[in-house]
């Protein structure tokens, strides 16, 4: 699962101040929140992810990224933005040409249409999302059109999730989870899965911070579109963070130390993070260095440039 899989990238700012950011800049105009922007900018310098920078903003008024990074087995160099709810996409992404339009509200009308090429999946959908439970759960149902090997695949989406945290004193907790049917009427198959995480953090000391999260995947049946297609999955994280006292304009702000197991790979990954505070960045950066035990025994050095808000 993507987004449980760790990817090393660290954030690239500006090393400017803000009190240019609302006057004009070689001829442009640079928007009130421009900066604020780089906050989601990634610069990727990593073994395991490749070298570039992802979702990077352009000086405009409108809030479009591009993305150029080549990884160890594949190319991205695209531009995408989201307008009212809408998310629109071009270019290449892990080698694979892609134009997408998807209108994904947190509630109402969904639709959406997705061209891949190298015969990768494309799709076309539309449907409704309700928030239920003071917005904490969410019901989704499209009905679409998946495109396998030139062929039509008609399909049903039934999708519900739901998430409650809580603190007590210095303890904070969250549990989650997700259910969701894929039905291809056609073929007659359907595909059925459930995802449930648990999180646990806490302060026990001034700085220091200890958390813990357990994800949990279960699957059954057969799904006709293989890109709609899940399988078993489980995967164990911890870690701890402290946060050095004081606010130099440059200095260590904070070390971690971070690990995670993939039960169904048999995978367990180790990481040492030392980030430093620099006056100019919103955020710590720093290097992290870590290592990856595998079943086969060819364990590898992981070398990355990480954050984390100040």
């Amino acid at each position: 699962m993507k987004s449980l899989h760790s990817r090393l990238a660290a954030l690239c700012l500006l090393a400017a101040g803000t009190a240019g950011a609302q006057s004009s800049l070689m001829g442009f105009q640079i928007p009130p929140n421009y900066l604020s922007r780089f906050a989601s900018t990634e610069l990727v310098i990593s073994t395991e992810a490749g070298y570039g920078v992802r979702a990077l903003p352009l000086l405009m008024s409108q809030d479009v990224r591009i993305s150029v990074v080549k990884a160890p087995t594949s190319w991205d160099y695209n531009v995408s933005t989201r307008v009212q709810d809408t998310t629109l996409a071009a270019g290449v992404f892990y080698n694979v040409p892609r134009l997408e339009v998807t209108h994904d509200p947190a509630k109402g009308l969904q639709y959406g249409g997705l061209m891949q090429g190298k015969g990768n999946l494309s799709k076309f959908s539309a449907g409704y999302a309700h928030l239920l439970w003071e917005n904490r759960a969410r019901l989704l149902g499209n009905v679409g059109v998946a495109f396998v090997d030139g062929d039509g695949v008609p399909y049903t989406q039934t999708e519900a999730t739901a998430g409650y945290g809580r603190s007590f004193g210095k303890l904070g907790m969250y549990v989650g989870g997700a259910a969701r049917l894929f039905a291809f009427p056609v073929q007659q198959d359907a595909q059925g899965s459930v995802d449930a995480v648990a999180v646990l953090n806490v302060s026990p000391l001034p700085g220091l911070t200890l958390d813990a999260t357990h994800f949990e995947r279960f699957v059954t049946g057969e799904a006709a579109v293989p890109a709609f297609g899940l399988g078993r999955y489980n995967e164990t994280n911890a870690g701890a963070t402290y946060r050095l006292p004081g606010d130099a304009a440059f200095g260590v702000g904070a070390v971690r130390t971070r690990l995670s197991h993939a039960w169904q790979s048999d995978v367990t990954t180790l990481r040492g993070d030392l980030l430093l505070r620099l006056s100019v960045l919103p955020s710590l950066v720093g290097p992290s260095v870590g290592y990856q035990w595998t079943p086969d025994g060819q364990g590898r050095w992981l070398v990355s440039l990480v954050t984390l808000p100040k």
